[in-house]
């Protein structure tokens, strides 16, 4: 090009070393690669992001221009883009962008290395600007997501920064992780977060250069839980944090979504990564709180929801030799993997129970240690496709009636919320509700959020709840600005923890219109729900 500051070099370096284990550094074959970025102006970037990429033509048109569209400017950003041996137009059209906005610097590597551990180290070692941030390549950002969290960052000058993600490609959206973006949160503790070491995926995150160079982070080079063990070890140095309400990221998870290692990798290849990741975490020194809530990570979320609460899944209703034979195995890997997270933990003098809190997760632990794996298979699967559950009230606690027998008949919940009755008084609805369980002196709200936008959401706050009658009025003008669409309805309590309200009895249908629509009405799974027209 004749414009100087437009031309582009290749140049090809050798690895920068990186702290890793031994065991976990790629071959050296995989270690080569290419950088492909334009001269450096004087003018150093704001943020750097960082995307990993692999045969994603498809997707990273979309990737890139929402990092190029932020509202902080993209000529305020070094975006590191890391192709990890692409096989199709990927690298075409990543060269395409990098001759045009200088801000983007390009890494080609020689070879596949199978894992974004290895891509995001290498942008990190690159990256020139006081504050990281990660996009994986299937995903995009909220225009103004990047400069929501430099703001904050630089407002409080604190270590880390959170803001909403909202998962896509789902028949409805999500609001994923619900702890990281519930409220505003400036300069306080992690641990003042209960669930701050939960879904820790390279997502709405904005975290200190100087920290990662200091304690020398890197993401281990596995296929899985890579971004997990990175981010806990981030926090554990992270002094104080804060969290945003502002939507900054959309996860994709559409179903042609394939190239994700995440679909790619079996849960029980997933299940030996995270093994890995509670040995790394038990040979670290850390505070008893911090310890405590790393842990109920590791054993509770890993091992229990997201791994024998699909024990079910493992007998198919294919009632072929072959497939019955295949399931049979599979559950035997299942019950073997299991015993030895158990066994590893108690040779560690630790016993799993004391890092789970969920009853139903403490009745799974006691039926395996009595060996009753179908009672086990009958309980996830019961809890996961009954949709209309029953309850029992008991002194102010609510119970689920499982199918098992005592004593694991009645499994205790922390909250439960049923509508009574609904009626229009005075130009108000009246809902009347009955709550129960353990949290019935803090305060809570009802949140309306849109089923489709669920940026879109109104809540309203209510005093401490009270067991025996919990009346709430709204007038009909608190709702002229929702817009016509349908609100799933919660009760949401202790900031983030949240449940649909209930109606158990009766097919509720309260209506009310004006210059619009307003139908309270009961969902097929007997939830509340109002619909806008």
């Amino acid at each position: 090009m004749e414009n100087n500051y437009m031309e582009k070099e290749r140049v090809t370096m050798n690895i920068i070393p990186f702290n890793l284990r031994n065991n976990l550094k790629p071959k050296a074959k995989k270690m080569a690669y290419e950088i492909i970025q334009h001269n450096r102006t004087s003018q150093k970037p704001l943020v750097s992001i960082i995307t990993p990429i692999f045969n994603n033509e498809k997707n990273i048109h979309h990737t890139v221009e929402s990092v190029l569209n932020q509202s902080i400017g993209h000529d305020h950003l070094e975006y590191i883009l890391i192709d990890d041996g692409s096989t199709d137009n990927t690298r075409n059209i990543l060269i395409k962008y990098a001759e045009e906005y200088p801000s983007i610097t390009l890494a080609f590597l020689k070879s596949n290395t199978g894992t974004p551990a290895f891509p995001r180290n290498l942008g990190m070692e690159l990256a020139t600007s006081p504050y990281l941030t990660f996009l994986d390549a299937d995903d995009w950002l909220e225009k103004t997501g990047l400069e929501k969290l430099y703001s904050v960052l630089e407002e409080t000058g604190d270590d880390y920064v959170v803001g909403r993600t909202i998962k896509m490609g789902m028949k409805q959206p999500k609001v994923m992780a619900e702890h990281e973006s519930c409220i505003d949160r400036r300069s306080v503790s992690p641990s003042s977060i209960p669930h701050i070491f939960h879904h820790l995926g390279p997502r709405a995150r904005m975290i200190k250069s100087s920290i990662v160079k200091k304690h020398n982070l890197t993401f281990p080079e596995m296929k899985y839980a890579e971004d997990k063990q990175f981010f806990i070890d981030y926090l554990l140095h992270a002094k104080k944090i804060s969290t945003t309400t502002s939507t900054v990221y959309y996860l994709n998870r559409s179903d042609d979504n394939d190239h994700s290692l995440t679909k790619q990798t079996n849960v029980l290849k997933k299940m030996h990564c995270n093994m890995k990741v509670m040995h790394y975490f038990h040979q670290k020194k850390m505070e008893p709180e911090l310890k405590q809530m790393v842990m109920n990570r590791l054993y509770e979320f890993d091992c229990f929801n997201q791994f024998m609460h699909r024990y079910y899944t493992l007998r198919s209703d294919d009632s072929s030799y072959r497939i019955k034979t295949k399931d049979f195995f599979k559950r035997i890997a299942y019950i073997r993997t299991f015993r030895s997270i158990l066994n590893k933990t108690a040779k560690l003098n630790e016993d799993v129970a004391n890092y789970v809190n969920e009853p139903i997760n403490h009745i799974c632990y006691e039926l395996f240690q009595k060996k009753q794996y179908k009672k086990i298979e009958e309980l996830f699967k019961w809890h996961k496709e009954e949709k209309i559950k029953q309850y029992v009230i008991k002194k102010n606690k609510a119970c689920m009636i499982s199918p098992l027998m005592e004593p694991y008949h009645l499994i205790p919940i922390p909250m439960y919320a049923e509508v009574i009755k609904i009626y229009i008084l005075d130009n108000k609805f009246h809902l009347h509700l009955k709550i129960a369980g353990d949290f019935l002196d803090t305060s809570a709200e009802l949140l309306f959020r849109d089923r489709k936008a669920i940026d879109n959401e109104f809540s309203v706050k209510l005093s401490a709840v009270s067991f025996e009658n919990a009346v709430v009025k709204l007038p009909i003008s608190w709702f002229q600005p929702f817009s016509s669409t349908v609100y799933s309805i919660f009760f949401r309590y202790k900031e983030y923890h949240k449940i649909h309200i209930l109606i158990p009895h009766s097919k509720a249908k309260v209506q009310f219109t004006d210059k619009k629509k307003y139908l309270f009405y009961t969902t097929n799974h007997h939830q509340l729900a109002l619909k806008v027209e």
